[in-house]
């Protein structure tokens, strides 16, 4: 029995989506000063989708499809106020933590990574779901596999204590992967609550069997 060699073409077209995709997202959040984080997002979580369910192509002109769904994605930036709150709990935390008062800052850090996580939800919500989510609906959503809302969280969480400027650079190179494991868990969450209203569409069907269904 002949063995399968090694898939350098999947090695190559991770590589080829984590270093692009990494550089065009995280590159236009900072080059705007964060004001397109929503739609940024959104368009990396839509090439995430495809690689979720595995008919990402790596010929596809990654840079090009980021910019014109990024365009495409301008609306979600009615979600803008949840990221004001995010920054403004952000400051909040920095100015009790240089006025000594710890234990705000300690309230407000699984607040702030909470909101993260909604707003990860709600994008996810929307590449997978819904065209536009109601805020509610996205935390019934939430709420209905808490070990997924939880794995999300938790990682927020983490990146909020151990962030440091360096990582800015870092998200710029292999930023995706972290994407990527966000998507993956709000796609798990979210999709459990879809079947659980009926509600698969093709796409789940095609390419998730019935015993992935039910594992979530």
């Amino acid at each position: 029995m002949k063995k399968k060699g090694f898939d350098w073409r999947a090695l190559t077209s991770a590589i080829h989506l984590i270093a692009v995709l990494s550089a065009v997202c995280f590159g236009t959040i900072y080059l705007t000063l964060g004001i397109l984080t929503l739609p940024a997002l959104t368009s990396a979580f839509l090439v995430g989708k495809d690689v979720i369910y595995k008919r990402f192509d790596v010929y596809d002109s990654l840079a090009k499809r980021f910019f014109r769904q990024l365009k495409e994605e301008m609306g979600m930036m009615r979600y803008f106020p949840l990221q004001l709150i995010i920054i403004v709990q952000l400051l909040g935390m920095y100015a009790a933590g240089r006025v000594g008062m710890l234990p705000l800052a300690y309230v407000l850090l699984p607040c702030m990574a909470f909101l993260m996580t909604l707003v990860i939800y709600i994008i996810a919500y929307h590449v997978f779901y819904e065209k536009k989510p109601d805020v509610i609906r996205v935390i019934i959503a939430m709420f209905y596999r808490v070990q997924y809302l939880m794995t999300i969280w938790v990682l927020m969480i983490l990146v909020s204590i151990l962030f440091q400027t360096s990582m800015l650079g870092i998200l710029l190179i292999i930023g995706e992967v972290f994407l990527l494991l966000l998507e993956a868990a709000a796609f798990l969450g979210i999709t459990a609550y879809k079947r659980a209203k009926g509600d698969l569409n093709d796409d789940d069907r095609e390419h998730f069997d019935e015993d992935f269904f039910n594992k979530i």
